[in-house]
Order: structure tokens, then sequence, then C-alpha cells
């Protein structure tokens, strides 16, 4: 006979050790956008510890004795969930980290993972995931004041006379002119870009979008920080 367990997501991570060999490896993890669940699969048993965590929000789960085959996992989704990681915290543990939309308010009560067999675990998302992966995102906003001098698309390079695509669009302003963030959402670079860029932010919005800053003169920002539409972190 099965028995369904389940295991209410705490308020912090409790990490099992268990010394020894492997007894466990995890197997899959899967995001189901139409079921709203994340679903993941380990090759015996085992009881996982969870945490719900702020700025960014996202949902931590540990899995105590369990091997992880394979280098880092990071997968950028969409808007509701929007990045899922796979990794090992110790020697002994394997960590998922769900990342979740900026904006997401989440109660931990709300969240719930059951498992129906050995090794087969189902975290349901609340309603509030799945209404932001059906929210339509407000355009961007515009990130300077200045002319459009050169648009996205093929031309003839400034520099080196070479027919090349632009992979972005050119706004003419003097320096030191504010540069805002185009949406709310997380500092995932930022620095130096010796490739071409100069001083450059890249942000990741709520949306799953990356949109990327560069030729500052100076940095406002730093790597992790949180940003609101409009903000000011380049110049």
């Amino acid at each position: 006979m099965n028995l369904k367990r389940y295991w209410w997501l705490s308020a912090a991570v409790t990490v099992c050790l268990v010394p020894g060999a492997w007894a466990n490896r995890l197997k899959s993890l899967v995001y189901d956008v139409s079921q709203n669940q994340v679903q993941f699969s380990t090759s015996s048993s085992v009881e996982p510890r969870g945490a719900l965590l702020p700025d960014p929000p996202r949902i931590v789960i540990d899995l105590p004795n369990t091997e992880f085959r394979g280098e880092t996992f990071n997968r950028t989704l969409g808007r509701g969930v929007q990045a899922l990681r796979i990794g090992q915290v110790d020697t002994t543990t394997t960590r998922l980290v769900i990342e979740l939309a900026q904006n997401s308010a989440i109660d931990p009560q709300e969240l719930r993972l059951r498992t129906a067999q050995p090794g087969e675990w189902v975290l349901q998302l609340p309603k509030a995931i799945a209404a932001i992966n059906t929210q339509t995102p407000p355009p961007l906003l515009w990130p300077a004041q200045g002319e459009l001098s050169s648009p996205f698309g093929w031309r003839i390079h400034p520099i080196d006379g070479v027919r090349r695509l632009h992979r972005g669009i050119d706004i003419a302003a003097p320096p030191g002119a504010p540069i805002f963030a185009a949406d709310d959402g997380v500092v995932i670079e930022a620095g130096w870009d010796s490739g071409g860029y100069g001083n450059r932010v890249e942000v990741r919005h709520p949306s799953g979008k990356v949109t990327l800053y560069a030729h500052a003169s100076r940095l406002l920002v730093e790597k992790g920080q949180s940003v609101r539409r409009g903000q000011r972190s380049r110049r």
C-alpha cells in the first residue's frame, strides 16, 4: 500500500548528512507549466527539506545523501518560474533552486511537497505563480533620453567598415547622461566588458527577458541587486 506523505516547506533549510557511500541520486527535474508544478524524482526514497527565501524570491530544496551527476545545471524559463538550478551544495547533498518572479508574494503555507510513492515528488506552486505566467508584461521603458543613432539590424560598422548585425540599439546622449532600468529586475552582471561593451549592466526581468546596457561612464549598481523600473543604475 502506498502512503502519501507531506512536508510543509519550513522557514529554514534543514540538511541531513549521512556518512558512507551514496544511497541515492537525482534522476529528473521538470517544471510543468500547464499543471503549475515542479516535479522531480530520485532513485530511492529521500526526505527533502526546503525553504522559501526572499530577494530574489526562490524555493530551495535540499536532498540529503543524494548525488547529482553532472555539472551545475542552470536553465532560464519564463515569467512565474524564472529559472531552475541543480548542484551539489556539499559532498552529501543535492540542492534544487526554483527562482520565482521578482514580484511574487507567496505565503510559505501555500507550498506543499508531496509524494505518492518513494522517489517521486511533486511541488504544487501557488495560483499566484500561474497568474504571473498569463500576465501580459508592460512594454519596456526607454532607457535613456536621446536620439536613436543606430537601430537593431544589419549595418556598416562605424569603425571597421564591415557589414555586421547590430544586436542592440544606440541612443546618442552626452557623457554622464542617466541610463534607466527598462523594467523591474535583478542585476545579473555589472562590470567591465573587454569585448566592446565597456562598462555594462545586465538585468533579468520578471518576464525572463534580459536587457543589457553598455558604454556607461560609471556604474551605480552591482551584481545581485534588485532594481525598479525607471531606476537610474548607470550613467
